[in-house]
């Protein structure tokens, strides 16, 4: 059950920064919109000319001009391009051993030595027989990304003074997204494993996030086409500048000739339509129950003036845009022309804002093992401290008036005094111990905690 506290989904794409604010409305038992915010690159990330080691600090130093995140718990997301994502089914077994097990798999699924990615897992299906003890028909979702590129993504924010609570890949906090707010999904819910499947495409400026989901199972491909490629398209059969094509590209139907238009974007359109169907066939080959039922778009890529008409009638779906939000209430951020006019593009914050909360299926994060524990740490310390002095003073309440009695008891006293010393010192031993046990515990984390 999620509680009271305020969280903002922070997603840096290649386009922008946007962002999402929530509360959860423990009266109404829902989950408030408080603010967003969508702040576009002067360029895209991906530019030749441009430098995101300079835009992206912008962006959040702009950003942070206008939100106050003090008291807020933040979300940021990892680009699934580059993450890994895998859906294990695992044979029977003892429920004690499957982080043993999930070892050995990551070891084999994971194209890198263990110590250079950050990496997690979570218990997606399954039942536990009570009689034996066995773990039955377990489904688990390993996720990963290397350590250099988290560190890559964190640092803008480190730099910022953002402390940062949850990292997630973007097709996930997608998933969480689409599961809460468009399936109407609870976390308390156990959704069944029915046949009918919905794809979601998260059009974005390089690459398409696929996901094809029932609620309970999760298949997730990275597609390699996005908006940037109609751009182009349009720089090379129309002799445009990149800007001059982007512009085209958004406003084709009000161009001069939407015929000519159309035509320069129709082997993009084509070879799109291509990556999907060759992805639907793949997944349709290891779940030959399945059925998929409808497209969800999302993602400002998907405001191209002919995509869901085309999709519609290329796939033989139903393709809807993910236009409104139904788990959500918040009139003055949902009713607001900026979040209207960019409302696709909120998806990803939206999903990585409700994991946040806690009112998600999928709760597992890849912030770095040491900034918890270092922040632990920074937490207990002054409880410590506090401790420590008051055993100090104490000390010193004890010790001070022995020094004005008679010398015939002053051995008493030097007796006493060493002892309550000897006593603040086995306290504040015993609390070091206790740091010490905690950052030790961190230490193995992931292989010994078992998903819920």
């Amino acid at each position: 059950m999620a509680d009271s506290q305020d969280v903002w989904g922070i997603e840096i794409g290649q386009a922008g920064l946007k962002a999402v604010h929530l509360r959860y409305a423990e009266a109404a038992d829902q989950v408030l919109a408080m603010a967003h915010e969508y702040i576009p690159h002067p360029k895209i990330l991906s530019q030749p000319d441009a430098i995101p080691e300079e835009l992206i600090p912008a962006a959040i130093a702009t950003f942070l001009e206008s939100h106050d995140l003090r008291g807020s718990q933040v979300a940021i997301s990892l680009p699934g391009a580059t993450s890994l994502a895998r859906f294990i089914n695992l044979p029977p077994v003892e429920s004690n051993k499957v982080a043993q097990i999930v070892e050995y798999e990551a070891k084999q699924q994971i194209p890198f030595d263990l110590d250079d990615v950050i990496w997690t897992y979570q218990k997606i299906s399954g039942s536990v027989d009570e009689d034996s003890g066995y773990m039955l028909n377990a489904e688990v979702g390993l996720f990963a990304m290397k350590r250099d590129q988290v560190y890559e993504t964190l640092q803008p924010f480190l730099d910022a003074d953002i402390e940062v609570d949850l990292v997630q890949i973007a097709p996930l906090a997608l998933y969480n997204f689409v599961c809460y707010d468009q399936m109407g999904i609870r976390v308390e819910d156990e959704p069944d494993d029915v046949d009918e499947y919905t794809i979601v495409l998260d059009m974005g400026t390089d690459n398409t996030t696929l996901l094809i989901t029932n609620g309970a199972k999760i298949w997730i491909r990275n597609v390699p086409l996005g908006g940037n490629h109609f751009t182009r398209a349009l720089t090379k059969e129309m002799k445009l500048t990149f800007s001059k094509a982007e512009h085209l590209k958004c406003h084709a139907t009000k161009s001069e000739d939407p015929r000519a238009v159309f035509q320069a974007l129709r082997p993009v359109f084509n070879e799109y339509v291509s990556e999907i169907q060759r992805s639907i066939g793949y997944f349709s080959s290891v779940n030959r129950d399945a059925k998929i039922v409808r497209v969800l778009g999302c993602g400002n890529g998907f405001k191209l003036a002919g995509l869901q008409k085309f999709l519609q009638q290329s796939l033989q779906y139903d393709v809807e845009r993910v236009e409104s939000l139904q788990g959500v209430i918040g009139e003055k951020v949902l009713n607001s022309s900026e979040f209207q006019d960019n409302v696709l593009t909120f998806a990803v914050p939206m999903g990585l804002a409700l994991q946040c909360l806690g009112v998600t299926r999928v709760h597992t994060t890849l912030l770095p093992s040491e900034i918890k524990t270092a922040r632990l740490i920074r937490q207990k310390k002054p409880w410590a401290v506090i401790a420590a002095s008051i055993l100090l003073a104490g000390l010193a309440v004890d010790v001070f008036p022995r020094g004005c009695v008679d010398r015939s008891v002053r051995d008493v006293a030097v007796v006493a005094a060493s002892k309550a010393s000897d006593k603040a010192y086995s306290e504040i031993t015993n609390t070091q111990g206790e740091y010490d046990t905690l950052a030790g515990e961190f230490d193995g984390e992931q292989l010994r905690r078992e998903p819920n």
